[in-house]
């Protein structure tokens, strides 16, 4: 029986699973946006640049950057050779024209001009700017010759999706910077002086799929937003703004997003000459948003470090460092940024400080798990077999609800798992239909508690007839005939022999069907076991736990086994 156990364990550990329907998106339907932050082409990068070429700072993040259609980031500079610096301006920045090959190259297509340097050098060296950055082949916004071209937003379009950009500044260090009538300067708004933003947000939202607004604001080297942030934040979302993307603190600030909209507070520096005993301004993200014409449907935070002016993507444990620290920073926004970048909102109050907020908070956001009317999600509350059953049968479906069609039709003497009116009989005679319950098992009994061993069981099923209906013919031995389970082999490197010796007490008094299930499921990592050393396989399963494995089973399927 063991060498029959490894010959199914390593034929399915072979096969590449399924991708899943709800893991499908149709990227002819969405579009990617790339964020990043403040972008100074000046000072020390401009030596860089003069050293080894106008790409050289961007090297290490170029294919991130062109990956997606459209990427838009914060210019913090003059560009031109016109004007002086300003008096009394302790840093002022100015870059030469060929600086900007390097933006253009590397896969910026829009910049924000809205800041408190683009006008270091004066009015004739900002319009000089403007020329040299559209001469380049990118868009520039925030900045014009008149209030109306500052103010205009530039229309990003691409799959049947319209997106309105507008980009304005609330730290300026004169009034005389912002456009206003005829004079040449920036876009320039306040949390108790926005009539002019929000009208125009107002004006474009009947004609536009999301408005995105790019906003220099908040105090430099802080990582709470202000209140006069949070004030602003307020009146761009009340208005209308989907996006909101802030510049100007140097630093990483958390995010807020609530399914339909989000914000960025900071995305901290991207190509920046820093100093070097502020590590804090040498990090900062690449925030990629996948918009489709419904919806928000993938937000993803991709952490970089300045290393010598050249910038990076993180990898590895620094970058599960700085998104721990991104996850912190955005609990009081009700907000989780997990391991892989993803950035979800949080949906159920009881799940605040729960073990599986995460977990459970990814497959509320995809419809798959519910909370009860209350609003809570009791995460500790055991799970019946029709919960669980139905959970798995949206998961293999795609679908949140079934059509009749759907669903097979069994004669009366057929069908025992449960009467044709309750709630969970589509999805109990759907995996009925596909094998994974028997159709008809008196013992079995929906409204009772599902045990951690007949969840294994059931996933176990669900990925033998995966590999089944697409391997058909290759692999085929489905266990046969043998001796007991654990008697010598190894499905990798001996790993089943140490689990049955670990859990054998637990293991023996199943059947063997379910002694391979629990052991694939240790082996896929889907299940674990707890800290006192036990799988504890009887006991029933709780909402947390289901949701935990029922990811874990989704992200599997994802990247195949």
């Amino acid at each position: 029986m063991k060498k029959a156990l490894l010959l199914i364990l390593a034929a399915v550990t072979m096969l590449a699973l399924v991708q899943p329907a709800w893991a499908q998106v149709n990227r002819s339907q969405t579009i990617t946006l790339n964020f990043v932050g403040d972008i100074l082409l000046a000072s020390r990068i401009q030596e860089l640049i003069d050293a080894e070429g106008p790409l050289a700072p961007w090297l290490g993040v170029k294919d991130l950057l062109q990956s997606a259609d459209f990427t838009i980031g914060n210019l913090e500079c003059a560009v031109g050779t016109t004007g002086f610096p300003m008096p009394d301006k302790q840093w002022t920045f100015r870059a030469s024209p060929e600086t900007l090959q390097g933006l253009r190259d590397a896969g910026v297509d829009v910049v924000s001009l809205a800041n408190n340097h683009t006008l270091d050098f004066g009015a004739e060296c900002l319009l000089e700017t403007i020329e040299h950055v559209k001469n380049c082949g990118i868009i520039p916004i925030g900045a014009g010759p008149d209030e109306a071209s500052a103010r205009e937003p530039v229309i990003l379009e691409k799959n049947g999706i319209r997106i309105a950009l507008f980009a304005t500044s609330m730290v300026i260090p004169v009034w005389e910077w912002a456009a206003e009538g005829d004079r040449p300067g920036l876009a320039v708004d306040y949390s108790m002086w926005n009539h002019n933003i929000v009208a125009r947000i107002e004006a474009i939202r009947p004609d536009v799929d999301y408005i995105v607004v790019y906003l220099h604001w908040g105090e430099e080297r802080t990582t709470e937003p202000e209140d006069w942030v949070l004030r602003m934040e307020n009146v761009l979302r009340e208005a209308g703004a989907d996006i909101i993307i802030g510049s100007h603190p140097h630093v990483l600030r958390g995010l807020r997003f609530d399914g339909k909209s989000l914000t960025a507070f900071s995305l901290g520096n991207f190509i920046f000459a820093t100093r070097l005993d502020s590590p804090a301004c040498q990090i900062g993200a690449v925030l990629s948003i996948t918009l489709s014409k419904r919806a928000i449907e993938e937000v993803v935070i991709h952490p970089t470090e300045i290393v010598w002016g050249k910038t990076f993507v993180m990898e590895g444990q620094a970058k599960q460092e700085v998104l721990a620290t991104l996850g912190q920073l955005s609990q009081p926004f009700d907000t989780d940024v997990i391991a892989s970048g993803q950035v979800l909102e949080r949906v159920f109050p009881d799940v605040l400080n729960h073990w599986a907020r995460v977990n459970v908070s990814e497959l509320a956001r995809l419809e798959i798990v519910r909370g009860f009317e209350d609003g809570r999600f009791l995460p500790d509350k055991p799970v019946t077999r029709a919960e669980f059953a139905t959970t798995l049968a949206r998961v293999i479906s795609g679908k949140l609800e079934l059509a009749n069609t759907d669903v097979p039709m069994f004669q009366p003497d057929e069908f025992s798992l449960c009467e044709p009116d309750h709630w969970a009989y589509p999805y109990l005679a759907y995996l009925a239909g596909l094998s994974i319950l028997p159709a008809h098992d008196p013992e079995w009994l929906p409204d009772e508690f599902c045990p951690r061993a007949e969840v294994c069981a059931l996933l176990w099923k669900t990925v033998m007839r995966d590999n089944a209906a697409n391997n058909t013919g290759e692999n085929g031995s489905n266990g046969g005939a043998g001796d007991n389970p654990h008697e010598g082999g190894t499905i990798t490197t001996g790993i089943t022999d140490q689990v049955w010796s670990q859990f054998q007490n637990e293991l023996e008094p199943l059947d063997p069907e379910r002694q391979i299930a629990v052991l694939w499921c240790i082996n896929e990592s889907l299940l674990k076991g707890y800290d006192d050393g036990t799988l504890r396989l009887d006991n029933p399963v709780t909402r947390a736990e289901a949701a935990t494995i029922i990811l874990r089973f989704m992200n599997l399927q994802s990247r195949g086994s």
